[in-house]
C-alpha cells in the first residue's frame, strides 16, 4: 500500500473543502452591491423620469411672456433628450444584469465591466444636461410677466457690457467645474464604492 499516495489524495481533499467555501462566500458576496446598484439605477430612473416631467409642466403654474417661454422648452427639449439617452442606457444595463445565473467569476467581471461603460455615459449625460439646465432655470425665471422681457431680450442678445459678458462667461465656466467635480462624486459615492467591492470580491475567486 503506497501511503505517500494516500496522504498526498487527502491533502488535496482537504484543500478543496477549503476552497468551496470561501467560492461560495465570494459569490454571495458580490451579489449583495450588485442588487444594490440595481436598486440605485432603479430608483435614479423613476426620479430624473418625474423631474422631467415637473420642468415640463412647470411654465403651466405661471404667466411667461411667449419668447422666454418657447426658448425655455427648447433647451428643455434638448435637456430631456439627453437625460433620456442616458436612461436608456441605464434601463439597457437593468434588463442585461436582470437575471445573473452564474455565480462565477466571469459573470461579476462582466458587470463590472458593464457597469463601467454605463458610468460613463451617466457622467457625460449628467454634465452635459447640468449645464443647460442653469439656462432653462434663468430664461424661466426672466421670462415670467412680473419681469420685463426686454431684460431676457437683451440677455440673448448679449447686449450688456463687456464687463458684464466677461463676468458672466467667468461665471459659468466656474459652474461647469464645480459641476463636474460633483457630478464624478456623486457617482463615485453612488456607485464607485460598489465597484471597488466587487474588484476586491474578484479577488477571492483566485485564491
Amino acid at each position: 500500500m503506497n501511503f505517500d499516495n494516500i496522504k498526498a489524495k487527502m491533502e488535496s481533499e482537504n484543500m478543496e473543502d477549503v476552497q468551496i467555501p470561501k467560492r461560495i462566500e465570494g459569490i454571495e458576496t458580490s451579489k449583495m452591491p450588485i442588487q444594490k446598484v440595481r436598486k440605485s439605477m432603479r430608483g435614479e430612473i423613476i426620479m430624473q423620469l418625474i423631474c422631467i416631467v415637473a420642468f415640463f409642466a412647470a411654465p403651466s403654474f405661471v404667466e411667461m411672456h411667449q419668447l422666454p417661454k418657447a426658448i425655455y422648452y427648447i433647451l428643455m427639449f434638448i435637456t430631456s433628450l439627453i437625460t433620456l439617452g442616458y436612461l436608456a442606457k441605464m434601463s439597457w444595463f437593468l434588463n442585461k444584469t436582470s437575471s445573473l445565473n452564474e455565480g462565477s467569476k466571469e459573470t461579476v467581471v462582466t458587470f463590472i465591466n458593464d457597469l463601467k461603460l454605463t458610468l460613463e455615459v451617466y457622467k457625460t449625460a449628467i454634465i452635459t444636461g447640468s449645464l443647460l439646465l442653469p439656462l432653462s432655470t434663468l430664461t424661466f425665471l426672466l421670462g415670467i410677466k412680473q419681469f420685463d422681457e426686454k431684460i431676457f431680450t437683451n440677455l440673448i442678445l448679449l447686449n450688456t457690457s463687456t464687463i458684464m459678458l466677461i463676468i458672466s462667461a467667468v461665471g459659468y465656466i466656474i459652474l461647469a467645474v464645480f459641476i463636474y467635480f460633483v457630478t464624478v462624486a456623486w457617482s463615485d459615492n453612488l456607485y464607485g464604492i460598489h465597484i471597488k467591492t466587487l474588484e476586491k470580491t474578484l479577488k477571492e475567486f483566485d485564491i
